[in-house]
């Protein structure tokens, strides 16, 4: 048996009334159509809810199990409507976005803040990992949006173009080229080169840009993060290419160089991602859209 809701409210409303033209008028309906609903409802649950022998009617045993029922139910209701209307009003909620290395440490973390900001209501995630991973995360619905670095293909995903970033070679600060800039192509690939893993966006980037050249590196060592490529560059384990938002302090500090090359445009365009005809929740969209215009 599937109890009618609408019915039920009725019944809710006489009980909580006490008699059926006090019903009828909190309702906006007539009386006899409160009459008639409890009586349908009544033949659907197979029990009398009310007692009519008084001019009050009174809930018999029935009618106020049914009635303990019915509370439980509006109040749930409403409770539900209550939080629907938070999530609209972004007055709580999960946002879960992923990033690729680069966009994931320097810069979405004072767009996030900015957000938290504005809604501090929204529990936040962000999950970095290289572009493939966070690709395939976006895909399996864990996260909502992705900002990432590398090159996407798969046209299951909508990508619109976000920023651009400037690749730059990085060499210890005593590394012979420095003295002898801007270098060429036929230095650069005579040096060892500290590689990130497979699935980087800017490796992909990278490897593309020097494809189209007839360039090939020699990998001295791969490595799955810029921290540590940075690293192992400074040790002298060989030159690498990061963006250059992600050496300002090894350059205060002395610790990397950049060296010029001459023919070598290694600017890139960072992505923002969805999932196609999938909808983005309230959330999802104001901080995509937060991070459009900042």
């Amino acid at each position: 048996m599937a109890l009618n809701l609408h019915l039920l409210r009725i019944f809710t409303a006489v009980a909580e009334h006490g008699n059926f033209s006090r019903a009828a008028e909190a309702l906006y309906i007539s009386q006899p159509a409160v009459s008639r609903a409890v009586q349908e409802l009544e033949a659907q649950v197979g029990f009398a809810l009310l007692d009519r022998s008084h001019r009050v009617p009174a809930l018999t045993d029935a009618g106020a199990l049914l009635y303990q029922y019915a509370q439980r139910l509006f109040t749930i209701e409403q409770a539900a409507e209550v939080a629907l209307g938070q999530l609209q009003g972004l007055e709580r909620g999960h946002l879960a976005v992923g990033a690729s290395h680069t966009t994931g440490t320097y810069l979405l973390p004072p767009l996030f803040s900015q957000f938290h900001q504005q809604y501090p209501s929204i529990r936040l995630s962000l999950e970095i990992a290289n572009t493939q991973t966070i690709l395939e995360k976006l895909r399996t619905q864990p996260l909502e949006l992705a900002f990432v670095e590398g090159l996407v293909t798969d046209k299951e995903f909508l990508v619109t173009p976000w920023r651009t970033d400037r690749l730059v070679i990085i060499a210890p600060p005593n590394h012979p080229l420095l003295l002898r800039q801007p270098a060429s192509l036929e230095q650069i690939i005579k040096e060892p080169y500290v590689q990130r893993e497979l699935g980087s966006g800017t490796r992909e980037i990278v490897e593309d840009v020097l494809r189209q050249k007839g360039i090939e590196l020699t990998i001295t060592i791969e490595l799955n993060s810029n921290q540590a490529v940075k690293q192992a560059v400074s040790a002298g384990l060989g030159i690498s290419i990061v963006s250059d938002m992600t050496i300002e302090l090894e350059l205060a500090n002395r610790t990397l160089a950049t060296i010029s090359v001459q023919d070598l445009d290694l600017t890139r365009t960072l992505t923002q991602v969805t999932v196609k005809d999938r909808p983005l929740s309230r959330s999802a969209a104001t901080f995509r859209a937060l991070a459009t215009f900042l």
